[in-house]
């Protein structure tokens, strides 16, 4: 499998894991780092990241990918993500893999929206 065939794949299983409320099936590494707006702290780590997938994931009615653009291991993403008390916001993720495995995913959306709890 090509570095953009396995992070094309990665990518898909990322945010079917978001829609699905199933975190284990993100081909993480061992190392991984994620940090995000709502993040006072990067999260590090499997089990830290699949956590806080798992907490997340409930709120998040759906989360629909618009544009992906795949460069071997590394992702941008811009994706729509509709929360379960009608907010919806668009919002970037960048991601970074090895050997088909996310290293790191950078998130970035306006939070504004969020502390307002309207469209």
């Amino acid at each position: 499998m090509s570095d953009r065939s396995a992070t094309e794949q990665a990518i898909n299983l990322f945010f079917e894991a978001i829609n699905t409320n199933n975190a284990a099936i993100i081909p993480l590494a061992d190392d991984v780092v994620m940090s995000g707006p709502m993040m006072p702290e990067p999260k590090s780590g499997q089990a830290a990241v699949r956590e806080y997938i798992n907490e997340i994931a409930p709120f998040i009615s759906k989360v629909v990918v618009k544009t992906v653009i795949v460069e071997s291991d590394r992702a941008a993403v811009i994706a729509s993500f509709e929360m379960l008390n009608g907010v919806s916001f668009d919002g970037a993720e960048f991601f970074q893999l090895e050997n088909g495995l996310i290293t790191q995913d950078l998130v970035f959306f306006d939070t504004r929206k969020l502390f307002k709890g309207t469209n």
